[in-house]
């Protein structure tokens, strides 16, 4: 198979959907030969600010001379992202001599999309020699694929009520299922929670014999956002208890990631006529981060907004009010899309002015319209925001970030 072909094979999975238990993971490693065995991990499980907290500890572990490895999902412009060493995407070729030789096993156990890529990954990490892996947990923790790996820490960034129907209707049923991914005898980082998840974290430190830490309080952050405090009070405590450096390297580690990090789709203002903020919000806390930012703009802003339709829209929809201007609905490119005609006429009884444009390109080219000199905001689904960092980039209406290999563009 060539790359293209190894996608698309890889895509077709998806229709399997999501299976939970690790009974097929443990065992399609086993066939693969074990590379989870081959690296330290650090798990990072919760319900928002994984990604952020992964790529801030990658930005710390490389500016310390650590060779590291990145899981993350989903991805935002290109699925090699998903798989990163060293700040680089796993390349073409590795994932088509991945798929092409491991075809018959992935079929074999009936591997799902999520499972075949965290496969994928650790064979890759193990293949680059990495010393340590930051793996974000797809769904849960207890029954999450990347729970096979070798993990030597934990960060649990904080839980809200989210995929109730698999991990269950209450904070403390899902932070019983996230925290189950901490080994026995590792360490868990996680900053003081609710009382109810509180009693759950305490159960299972006692049980697990974990060792469990709060994080530090850090005063700036590599990411914008208020927010990202919290999360790079995270990483920064995972590399002072894993990583085993001097305070001294630590902190110069740290203060060159504030320098140089930069994460596409998150709160990822870029300059163009008009400028243009590009953030994931695809939950009401995330939303809440985003209106929390650019109320200090003080105007109403034009955007571009598109959800999935099995995501709370009404709650992040009703955040809104007061910080947009018109906004431009559109449809994600997922089975899972909410119409943009649909996101429309509900927000347009909600009383925004609104317009509705199913193609991301039409949308930002609406929306720019709009804009003129002024900024505008492209939020809400991964979809939405990634087709439309793209798509800019491509129109040169936004340059790339800098010393990058992000845009994969046809």
């Amino acid at each position: 198979m060539n790359y293209r072909e190894a996608e698309k094979w890889l895509f077709s999975r998806r229709r399997m959907g999501m299976k939970y238990g690790l009974d097929r993971m443990l065992s399609m490693m086993a066939d693969i030969g074990h590379p989870e065995r081959e690296f330290n991990t650090v798990h990072i499980v919760g319900t928002n600010g994984k990604g952020s907290t992964a790529a801030i500890l990658s930005g710390i572990a490389g500016e310390l001379g650590i060779s590291w490895g990145r899981g993350t999902s989903p991805h935002l412009l290109d699925y090699r992202e998903r798989i990163v060493v060293n700040d680089k995407w796993i390349t073409e070729e590795s994932v088509a001599k991945f798929i092409t030789d491991y075809r018959h096993t992935i079929r074999k156990h009936s591997a799902t999309f999520f499972e075949i890529t965290t496969a994928m990954a650790a064979w890759y990490f193990a293949l680059s020699g990495v010393e340590w892996v930051l793996a974000e947990a797809g769904l849960g923790g207890r029954l999450d694929a990347t729970r096979t790996y070798n993990g030597a820490g934990t960060i649990f960034t904080g839980v809200r009520v989210e995929h109730s129907r698999i991990l269950g209707d209450t904070r403390e049923k899902i932070a019983t299922e996230k925290v189950a991914v901490a080994a026995p005898g590792t360490v868990l980082i996680t900053a003081l929670q609710t009382s109810g998840v509180e009693e759950i974290i305490q159960k299972a430190v006692k049980a697990q014999n974990l060792k469990r830490v709060l994080p530090v309080t850090v005063t700036i952050s590599p990411l914008p956002g208020e927010h990202q405090i919290h999360n790079s009070g995270l990483a920064y405590t995972a590399a002072q208890q894993l990583f085993k450096k001097s305070e001294t390297e630590l902190n110069a580690a740290y203060n060159r990631t504030c320098s140089s990090l930069r994460w596409p789709g998150r709160l990822d203002h870029r300059k163009g006529t008009p400028s243009i903020l590009f953030d994931v919000a695809h939950n009401p806390q995330s939303m809440e981060a985003l209106v929390k930012y650019i109320q200090k703009w003080d105007r109403n802003i034009p955007m571009v907004v598109g959800f999935l339709s099995d995501k709370p829209w009404q709650k992040m929809v009703k955040l809104l009010k007061g910080v947009s201007g018109t906004v431009i609905t559109t449809t994600p490119n997922s089975e899972r899309k909410l119409p943009a005609a649909d996101l429309a006429a509900y927000m347009e009884k909600q009383g925004f002015r609104v317009e509705a444009q199913d193609r991301i390109e039409d949308a930002m080219i609406r929306c720019r319209q709009i804009a003129k000199d002024s900024p505008m905001v492209v939020t809400g689904s991964f979809y939405v925001v990634g087709d439309a960092i793209n798509h800019s980039v491509s129109q040169g209406w936004i340059d790339a970030l800098p010393n990058s290999a992000e845009y994969v563009l046809d």
